[in-house]
């Protein structure tokens, strides 16, 4: 895991380095929610669940590369989990993460009052902490137990936004679906994965090129 986000920190770099120094690059903050739950199968059995709501507040960099395509990494708080009966019990989950997405953003439609794009691409998750609450009462979630949680989480993200530009500032919303594709828990006999729908809007604010 460790070497994972390493080579990812230093692609990052290494792509900002790169990129020409007459690339358009903006500097963005964003808010919203997560529709959050769990892809969640024990010993092969998917059990049913209910989403729940948490919150979403980062940083976005949109880097220009050439024509209407451009690189978005982000840094984000989220909020993910689910609600659902294990062993019989009503057990909700809602567990904090630092996402680090780095996407590709087209723009379909694109002119100097507004814009039309698609994004996806890989999001890398590290669990800040959470909390379980069953039975009325609310323990801390476990990482790295036997039956606890791993703390790393590997998604894809996809979806679109619109985006509306007076002059260097631009309001912006977007819309994309969280893919789970890393198994998070640590118990054999279970398998959870994060997915969830995201709503967010934002400011944007260009640094440089037009």
């Amino acid at each position: 895991m460790t070497s994972v986000v390493k080579h990812f920190f230093l692609a990052t770099i290494f792509t900002l380095l790169v990129t020409p120094v007459f690339a358009q690059l903006s500097f963005g903050i964003k808010g919203g929610t997560n529709i959050a739950e769990y892809s969640f199968k024990q010993n092969g059995t998917n059990l049913d669940q209910e989403s729940i709501n948490g919150f979403t507040l980062g940083a976005v960099l949109e880097i220009g590369l050439g024509g209407n395509v451009y690189i978005q990494p982000e840094a984000v708080f989220i909020q993910k989990g689910s609600q659902l009966q294990v062993l019989n019990d009503d057990n909700k989950f809602n567990v904090n993460y630092l996402d680090i997405p780095v996407l590709l953003k087209i723009k379909v439609l694109n002119s100097n009052l507004f814009n039309v794009n698609l994004l996806g691409g890989p999001s890398f998750g590290l669990a800040l902490g959470g909390e379980q609450t069953s039975g009325g009462q609310t323990v801390d979630v476990n990482f790295g137990g036997e039956d606890g949680f791993k703390r790393f989480d590997l998604g894809i993200n996809a979806g679109g936004g619109i985006g509306v530009n007076f002059g260097s500032i631009g309001l912006f919303g977007d819309v994309r679906y969280l893919f789970g594709v890393s198994n998070i828990s640590d118990d054999a006999d279970r398998e959870i994965k994060n997915k969830g729908l995201n709503l967010s809007v934002g400011l944007m604010f260009r640094i440089l090129g037009k």
